[in-house]
């Protein structure tokens, strides 16, 4: 916050009038260090108690988790989230991605107020880090929902989702950190009804400002109505993620949507997609085989502002069709 004070000096004419230009220049001169002062309290507040409140919660919170994670002796995965759910019924799972400081409960509000914990911490408290949150149209009992989709901000003291934005940073002229994937390549979430342990297959940059370009949405989706269009879905992510991951999708996954903001261009957004580890399989990742992807379909908006053509990329059908006819 910045102040410029402008003194004026000016000769009175005659004595008598000296004492009503004293009073108004001591009144600019103290409301002038009144403002100063609070200008430092803010900056205080913002920077240094904002943020030991959140270290503390933050540290109260994974305490509880820690002992819950630690007891195997339930009749009931659920029962793991007890102690959690004491705290807010609204937590519905925990997220860790090893290599970052993710660790973090996920909340989930009701469809009436769907970002409730945008700027709230898990007690429900405003807080300007508010809380990984899931979407409100998830439900985790769904057999049918195929896409969990959690946001969580962009912090730039490197807390909540930052580490997110470093999947897709740029390194040279192109995005997508191939050192920054291999340190961090799993994701453990565990919802309140099961475990999880999911692979990463694609990071994406997408906009969500129509002035950059058609909106892509549909990676906000929990459910899909055909086998069709899911696969369109992981094909449409492929071709846009930053990086080449040696990680397949089927039909039958379930994939992990991580969302941030993302500061490329106005509404930028970076999201990391993962798909559920199939049963028996190893979590290792052929990392030797990850690259940076030289050509990713970005935003409209992207090539614009770069006076670039917008390269155009094979439909999922006539993808699938030159599949066919290879095979």
């Amino acid at each position: 916050m910045g102040m410029i004070i402008v003194m004026i000096r000016i000769k009175p004419h005659l004595k008598k009038n000296n004492r009503p230009w004293n009073t108004f220049r001591k009144s600019v001169y103290f409301s002038s260090v009144i403002m100063f002062v609070v200008s430092l309290y803010l900056i205080f507040e913002y920077a240094v108690i904002d943020g030991l409140k959140f270290n503390e919660n933050t540290n109260e919170i994974q305490k509880v988790w820690e002992q819950s994670d630690l007891n195997d002796n339930y009749n009931d995965y659920n029962e793991k989230f007890y102690d959690l759910m004491k705290i807010n019924p609204d937590i519905k799972g925990w997220i860790k991605i090893n290599g970052t400081v993710i660790d973090y409960p996920v909340l989930q509000s009701s469809q009436e107020d769907p970002s409730f914990y945008l700027y709230r911490n898990y007690k429900k408290e405003k807080d300007k880090n508010g809380s990984i949150f899931m979407n409100s149209d998830i439900s985790l009992l769904e057999r049918d929902t195929k896409n969990i989709v959690l946001h969580g901000h962009n912090m730039k003291n490197g807390t909540m989702f930052a580490s997110i934005a470093k999947y897709g940073s740029q390194c040279g002229n192109k995005y997508g950190n191939v050192n920054f994937f291999k340190s961090a390549p799993i994701i453990k979430f565990d919802t309140i009804f099961e475990p999880g342990t999911w692979k990463i297959f694609a990071i994406i940059k997408t906009n969500s400002n129509p002035k950059h370009g058609s909106l892509f949405y549909n990676y906000l989706m929990p459910f899909f109505s055909s086998k069709h269009d899911f696969l369109k879905l992981i094909y449409d992510l492929k071709i846009r993620s930053v990086l080449n991951i040696p990680v397949d999708v089927c039909e039958y996954d379930k994939i992990l949507t991580l969302s941030t903001c993302s500061y490329e261009m106005e509404g930028f957004r970076t999201v990391v997609f993962a798909r559920k580890l199939r049963k028996g399989e190893s979590e290792l990742i052929d990392l030797d085989q990850v690259s940076v992807n030289n050509n990713p379909l970005m935003p409209e908006g992207w090539y614009k502002t770069r006076k670039m053509k917008m390269p155009k990329f094979p439909s999922f059908e006539e993808y699938e069709k030159s599949k066919i006819e290879k095979n």
